[in-house]
């Protein structure tokens, strides 16, 4: 009951949180339209309110014909870019995951992979926008994408595998088990939390990267094209709208891979 309360605390606070920030929002940008408040170097003016932001996400929502022409709308954009990011983190996963469990495990893979991921990991995913775009002949956000998400999941399914109670792969060994059941019984159970974790650090870093990818790879369509495009021809609302829909997908494919990640751990235990 206790529990229960607690939450229903936190609940409360949350939204009260949510409406208070709107409410600040507005009363800023109306402040500053009076002439009444002002940043220096800012713009405040310009900045919609949350009832204008509401409006136009409303308005953008769906793919709209304008005789020969086509706008896409939000919707469209959600799909474009959440299928960059499944291949992009399926890819990482596929590789990144057999990476970090060799490197975990052998002394010989570490020593040979190990100085390369170091040294590769620490350019961040945008440094490679330029290779994407002048190199690659297709798939340069997916590319992006993989970058960013690789890393996360092999650092920390190399964590699990060394996490691993010693005691259990010599047990494994004692009773006959071969070096593939030993990775299949009991390293990749003892590190799946781990791997799961990372899995869901490099869609994080994933979703950042496919959005600032998406701005300089002038895909028609992509939630990154979409805000650049809506700033470049003044409309701020739209921006704006799309923007918090960025943030609330994110958060979305968070809570997500948590509430998978919690049935695929009770699954292996």
């Amino acid at each position: 009951m206790i529990k229960n309360d607690s939450e229903r605390k936190g609940l409360i606070i949350n939204i009260l949180s949510l409406i208070g920030f709107i409410i600040f929002w507005h009363i800023l940008i109306v402040l500053a339209r009076e002439h009444i408040f002002n940043i220096p170097f800012m713009r405040l003016k310009d900045i919609p309110t949350p009832l204008e932001t509401w409006n136009a996400l409303v308005g953008s929502m769906f793919t709209q014909t304008y005789g020969p022409g086509l706008t896409y709308g939000i919707i469209d954009h959600i799909r474009a870019s959440l299928v960059r990011v499944v291949q992009g983190g399926a890819m990482a996963f596929i590789i990144g995951v057999p990476v970090g469990i060799g490197i975990g495990y052998s002394r010989l893979i570490h020593n040979i992979l190990n100085p390369i991921i170091e040294i590769v990991r620490n350019m961040p995913p945008m440094a490679w926008i330029p290779l994407a775009i002048f190199i690659l002949v297709t798939g340069g956000s997916i590319f992006i994408v993989f970058i960013g998400v690789v890393f996360p999941i092999i650092l920390n399914t190399i964590y699990g595998v060394r996490s691993t109670d010693a005691r259990l792969i010599d047990a494994a060994r004692t009773l006959g088990a071969s070096q593939v059941q030993i990775v299949a019984k009991v390293l990749i159970p003892s590190a799946f939390p781990s791997i799961i974790a990372g899995l869901r650090i490099g869609f994080g870093v994933g979703w950042m990267a496919i959005v600032a990818a998406e701005m300089v790879i002038r895909s028609p369509v992509g939630l990154g094209y979409f805000i650049w495009n809506m700033g470049d021809l003044g409309r701020y609302a739209e921006m704006v709208a799309g923007m918090i829909v960025i943030g609330v997908v994110g958060y979305i494919m968070n809570i997500s891979i948590l509430l998978l990640e919690k049935r695929l751990i009770k699954w292996v235990d």
